[in-house]
């Protein structure tokens, strides 16, 4: 199957060859670290206009940024040779040139692999009005652990897979990325663990094939005129201030297939999106369709203020609706009007966020998610005020915190009220995959997270994330049905109104848990990984305690 892809590729790009073209419209995912650097630099001052809550972000307006710090004296010595990696990695579309970049095909030689000093290529194409770049790319992942949830177990996987990208007309960015793994040893059950790897948990054939064999694409086409772009296709999308997990939407699920509009104008930006879902119904039929629209406005309010506004409706079991497609309209409203009276499937969120900039390092951020509102009910204590959903977050930031550069200290508290984000039907729900689209802590929990991370040199990055959850859960009988909602289960949204919603009410649980994590770079583009999960969950009544220990490891290289 990926020989066939190779050979579509390669005949793909022999035909963009005879094109001419230029600019780098496509985007760099949000996973990249280059969007944790930028953060930096516009915390300690030294870079304007980045945008955190509305990633990702394309590689020309990414460029240009790094452009702007070129003569900044105010870096760091470990940030100027961060600076410098990423300069060479996005030196074609500062440049247009290919000087800084070497390409294996053909005829790279062996010696090009190891090359320290320029951004490596399978194949790397561009004349003064094209562009075409294929990355290859390959891992291995060894995950261990053990505890009383996790037993003693062990899953290795191997991974390898390429993307092409480039633009086309000066205009037109296109992406396409593919990979093809297999779980070579070990437990599927355990490579799954906890939604760690949502990769994993939301794919298809990992979970139906018996060999363990896994695939998983992204791409699209997107037409860029620096004011206004529209895109077509698949990517992951982030929105949201906080910065360890966004209310909106994180990646803590897979990415979705969408239709895009971006307009962005000074420190104005506007973004409505409308995505193709994956759910399942009672029975765990997966959905025909499920479809979420979403819009966001984001801009600043004087030097030091930015405020976020947005909405997002999910529904399902219906053709896509033409009103819900209308990127200027106040989509509650609009769904008011074309429901009909029996109809009660469509999942609403509003939200409001910002940022504060209090001080030069400092940053602080907040987010209002309404999942439901009544103001005739809100603060009653009976069944009346289950109509108010509410989940809210806020953190502050510090940057080169206890005098000491490149050191991320950081705080967040998240509060999620029973039932938000849930539906009454499974199939609205704030899901796809069902895993959720924002936050991962579940409903009916509040998390305090402190996160922090060091810069040791420009290419070792040290990180850690400690998380203390409280949870009330449903209460269940020995066969899984729920005897008390207590609101706790996106997935169960049935029963809002049996009883008064209240805070943490069902099985109390109190979790902590710890993520220590590595990264070196020894050669550009050769990366290992070493990643460390500790669990433990805490049951007050009856007490009882379970504890798990997880390691990975990976080794990947991507050029």
């Amino acid at each position: 199957m990926l020989r066939a892809r190779i050979c579509i590729l390669l005949l793909c790009v022999t035909c963009l060859a005879s094109i001419e073209l230029f600019a780098q419209r496509d985007l760099i995912p949000p996973s990249d670290p280059v969007y944790k650097f930028l953060l930096r630099q516009e915390t300690n001052g030294t870079l304007n206009g980045f945008h955190w809550g509305m990633l990702p972000l394309s590689r020309r307006e990414i460029a240009g940024f790094l452009d702007s710090m070129e003569s900044s004296g105010e870096l760091s010595a470990t940030d100027r040779g961060i600076l410098r990696d990423l300069q060479i990695k996005l030196s074609f579309d500062r440049t247009n040139s290919l000087s800084n970049s070497t390409s294996i095909l053909p005829g790279g030689g062996l010696t090009s692999l190891l090359d320290d000093d320029k951004q490596k290529y399978l194949y790397a194409y561009a004349d003064s009005t094209a562009s075409v770049f294929i990355d290859g790319f390959g891992s291995y992942s060894y995950r261990a652990g053990k505890g009383d949830s996790a037993g003693s177990n062990f899953a290795s996987l191997g991974e390898i897979g390429f993307r092409v990208r480039g633009t086309l007309f000066d205009r037109l960015g296109f992406y396409l990325q593919t990979s093809n793994g297999n779980l070579l040893s070990g437990s599927r059950r355990f490579a799954q663990f906890e939604s760690l790897d949502p990769r994993l948990v939301a794919n298809n054939k990992f979970n139906s094939d018996d060999r363990g064999f896994f695939d998983i694409t992204n791409g699209y086409m997107r037409y860029d005129a620096d004011w206004l772009s529209l895109m077509v296709g698949r990517e992951q999308i982030s929105w949201g201030m906080g910065y360890g997990d966004r209310l909106v939407f994180s990646e803590n699920t897979v990415p979705f297939d969408f239709v895009r509009l971006d307009i962005r104008s000074g420190n104005l930006r506007y973004s409505f999106v409308h995505g193709s879902l994956v759910g399942a119904d009672t029975n765990g039929h997966t959905l025909s369709s499920k479809y979420i629209a979403s819009h966001r406005l984001e801009f600043n309010i004087g030097s030091r203020f930015r405020l976020g506004l947005g909405e997002a409706i999910v529904y399902s079991r219906q053709p896509p609706s033409l009103a819900l497609m209308n990127p200027l309209a106040f989509l509650t409203s609009t769904d008011q009007s074309i429901q009909l009276p029996v109809d009660n499937a469509h999942k609403k969120h509003i939200w409001v966020d910002f940022e504060l900039f209090p001080a030069r390092k400092f940053r602080v951020n907040g987010t209002l998610m309404i999942d439901d509102l009544n103001l005739g009910t809100i603060g009653n204590s009976d069944v009346s005020g289950n109509d108010n959903k509410f989940g809210w977050q806020g953190g502050v930031l510090w940057q080169d915190a206890l005098s000491v550069n490149n050191l991320l200290l950081s705080l967040e508290y998240t509060r999620i009220g029973p039932f938000v984000g849930a539906h009454r039907e499974i199939v609205s729900t704030y899901t796809n995959w069902g895993l959720p689209l924002g936050q991962a802590l579940q409903p009916n929990s509040d998390e305090w997270m402190l996160l922090t991370e060091y810069d040791l040199t420009p290419r070792i990055s040290l990180s850690g994330k400690f998380q203390f959850q409280r949870t009330g859960e449903n209460i269940v009988d020995a066969s899984g049905n729920i005897l008390f909602n207590a609101g706790s289960d996106l997935l169960h949204g049935e029963g809002d109104f049996d009883h008064p919603n209240v805070f943490l009410e069902g099985v109390r649980i109190n979790r902590f848990l710890a993520t220590i994590g590595m990264t070196w770079q020894p050669v550009r583009q050769y990366f290992i990984e070493l990643t460390y999960f500790f669990r433990s969950f805490s049951y007050p009544s009856p007490s009882r305690n379970l504890r798990d220990n997880i390691v990975w490891s990976t080794v990947r290289v991507d050029f």
